[in-house]
Protein backbone atom coordinates (compact mmCIF):
# COMPACT_ATOMS: atom_id res chain seq x y z
CA UNK A 1 0.00 0.00 0.00
CA UNK A 2 1.46 3.02 -0.80
CA UNK A 3 0.83 6.48 1.63
CA UNK A 4 -1.61 7.96 -1.43
CA UNK A 5 -3.75 4.37 -0.83
CA UNK A 6 -6.73 5.41 1.52
CA UNK A 7 -7.55 1.33 1.69
CA UNK A 8 -11.33 0.40 1.37
CA UNK A 9 -13.56 2.79 1.91
CA UNK A 10 -17.10 3.28 1.85
CA UNK A 11 -20.64 4.54 3.26
CA UNK A 12 -23.11 1.46 4.65
CA UNK A 13 -26.69 1.24 6.23
CA UNK A 14 -26.09 -0.55 9.53
CA UNK A 15 -29.60 -1.19 11.77
CA UNK A 16 -30.93 2.05 9.69
CA UNK A 17 -28.02 4.47 10.47
CA UNK A 18 -25.30 5.76 7.68
CA UNK A 19 -21.87 4.70 9.00
CA UNK A 20 -18.73 5.46 7.09
CA UNK A 21 -15.57 2.81 7.37
CA UNK A 22 -12.17 3.33 6.19
CA UNK A 23 -8.95 1.72 6.86
CA UNK A 24 -5.80 3.14 8.26
CA UNK A 25 -2.67 1.29 7.05
CA UNK A 26 0.10 1.69 10.05
CA UNK A 27 2.62 0.51 7.35
CA UNK A 28 2.63 4.03 5.66
CA UNK A 29 4.01 7.24 6.86
CA UNK A 30 0.97 8.83 7.30
CA UNK A 31 -0.56 9.34 11.09
CA UNK A 32 -3.45 7.93 12.47
CA UNK A 33 -5.47 11.31 12.96
CA UNK A 34 -4.71 12.06 9.13
CA UNK A 35 -6.78 9.11 8.04
CA UNK A 36 -9.61 9.83 11.18
CA UNK A 37 -9.85 13.38 9.66
CA UNK A 38 -9.66 12.78 6.03
CA UNK A 39 -12.71 10.72 7.14
CA UNK A 40 -13.88 13.14 8.53
CA UNK A 41 -13.72 15.74 6.03
CA UNK A 42 -15.35 13.01 3.53
CA UNK A 43 -18.95 12.39 6.57
CA UNK A 44 -19.03 14.77 8.62
CA UNK A 45 -20.35 18.27 7.59
CA UNK A 46 -18.45 21.06 10.24
CA UNK A 47 -17.11 24.66 10.12
CA UNK A 48 -13.91 24.98 10.51
CA UNK A 49 -10.92 22.65 9.64
CA UNK A 50 -11.37 19.46 10.15
CA UNK A 51 -7.77 19.10 12.45
CA UNK A 52 -8.95 21.60 14.73
CA UNK A 53 -12.23 20.05 15.10
CA UNK A 54 -10.76 16.59 15.71
CA UNK A 55 -8.29 18.62 18.66
CA UNK A 56 -11.62 19.75 20.09
CA UNK A 57 -12.63 16.56 21.27
CA UNK A 58 -9.54 14.04 21.14
CA UNK A 59 -5.88 15.05 21.43
CA UNK A 60 -4.58 13.77 17.96
CA UNK A 61 -1.06 13.10 19.32
CA UNK A 62 -2.41 10.85 21.72
CA UNK A 63 -4.87 9.04 18.95
CA UNK A 64 -1.82 8.62 17.14
CA UNK A 65 0.34 6.56 20.12
CA UNK A 66 -2.24 4.65 21.04
CA UNK A 67 -2.35 2.13 18.48
CA UNK A 68 1.31 2.75 17.37
CA UNK A 69 3.14 -0.68 17.28
CA UNK A 70 5.25 -0.88 20.84
CA UNK A 71 8.97 -2.17 21.48
CA UNK A 72 10.20 -4.43 18.43
CA UNK A 73 7.44 -3.02 16.40
CA UNK A 74 4.90 -5.63 18.44
CA UNK A 75 1.50 -4.23 16.77
CA UNK A 76 -1.10 -3.43 19.35
CA UNK A 77 -3.93 -5.29 17.52
CA UNK A 78 -6.94 -5.14 20.18
CA UNK A 79 -8.45 -2.45 22.22
CA UNK A 80 -10.40 0.73 20.57
CA UNK A 81 -11.45 3.93 21.26
CA UNK A 82 -14.61 5.79 20.65
CA UNK A 83 -15.65 9.58 20.79
CA UNK A 84 -18.65 11.80 19.81
CA UNK A 85 -18.17 14.11 17.07
CA UNK A 86 -21.04 16.77 15.73
CA UNK A 87 -24.25 14.05 14.91
CA UNK A 88 -21.36 11.03 14.88
CA UNK A 89 -19.80 8.95 17.10
CA UNK A 90 -15.82 7.97 15.92
CA UNK A 91 -14.83 4.58 16.31
CA UNK A 92 -10.86 3.49 15.93
CA UNK A 93 -10.10 0.09 16.39
CA UNK A 94 -6.25 -1.10 16.75
CA UNK A 95 -5.83 -2.81 13.54
CA UNK A 96 -6.81 0.38 12.01
CA UNK A 97 -10.58 0.07 11.26
CA UNK A 98 -12.23 3.47 11.41
CA UNK A 99 -16.16 3.84 11.56
CA UNK A 100 -17.79 6.95 11.51
CA UNK A 101 -21.41 6.09 12.67
CA UNK A 102 -24.15 8.73 12.61
CA UNK A 103 -26.08 8.68 15.54
CA UNK A 104 -29.11 11.77 15.30
CA UNK A 105 -30.71 11.75 18.69
CA UNK A 106 -28.62 9.19 20.77
CA UNK A 107 -27.20 10.52 24.00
Amino acid sequence: MTDDDRGDRGTATVEGRRVYRTTHDFEGRRALSTTVIEAIEETVDIDGPSSRVLADVIDPDCLDGLFRPVRHRTDRDNGAVEFPLEEHRITVYANGEIELRRIDGED
